[in-house]
């Protein structure tokens, strides 16, 4: 029997994201790849939420928010780093004692005011999802040796494994 009119059938499923808890059997796992249907893992989905959990207990554990921490470094960065663009430009430009103003945006009045903690846990996030994609090319098998590498790693490091 067909399926309803305006239902999706697996036939036209190109990418499921699974939830959590690994909810995709091993028998199940192979009819999407016998289909071409891309799974991404919930290892990987459920990642954001328990990096930004972890930066949040850090940052409680430590009793201080991560834009103290580098504030004043930021800002200091930022203006010289707006100051040496402007001499450059005096040094190829300004060769006749004129001089050369650098007028900055409300974004760059914005950056260099400093990141936000909430910049800091956004910036955070993005680096730890990129780096994470890169490592889980073949998504669920990768996701899996990735995620059994780190328990490992943890593991080794406490000495508590035997070779």
């Amino acid at each position: 029997m067909p399926a309803p009119k305006g239902t999706m059938t697996l036939m036209h499923t190109p990418i499921i994201a699974e939830g959590a808890n690994g909810p995709t059997t091993p028998e199940t796992d192979k009819i999407f790849l016998e289909r071409n249907i891309v799974v991404i893992p919930d290892l990987y989905l459920n990642a954001g939420g328990v990096t930004v959990s972890y930066f949040e207990w850090l940052k409680n554990l430590n009793h201080v928010s991560y834009g103290h921490l580098i504030f004043k470094y930021e800002r200091v960065s930022n203006y010289n780093l707006l100051m040496s663009v402007q001499e450059s430009l005096e040094g190829k430009f300004g060769k006749h004692g004129g001089t050369v103003s650098i007028v900055s945006t409300a974004e760059i009045q914005d950056r260099i005011s400093g990141a936000s903690e909430k910049d800091i846990v956004h910036s955070g996030l993005a680096y730890t999802m990129e780096r994470s994609t890169r490592q889980i090319m073949y998504l669920r098998i990768a996701a899996y040796v990735n995620a059994i590498e780190k328990v490992f790693k943890v593991y080794n490091e406490a000495g508590m494994t035997f070779t």
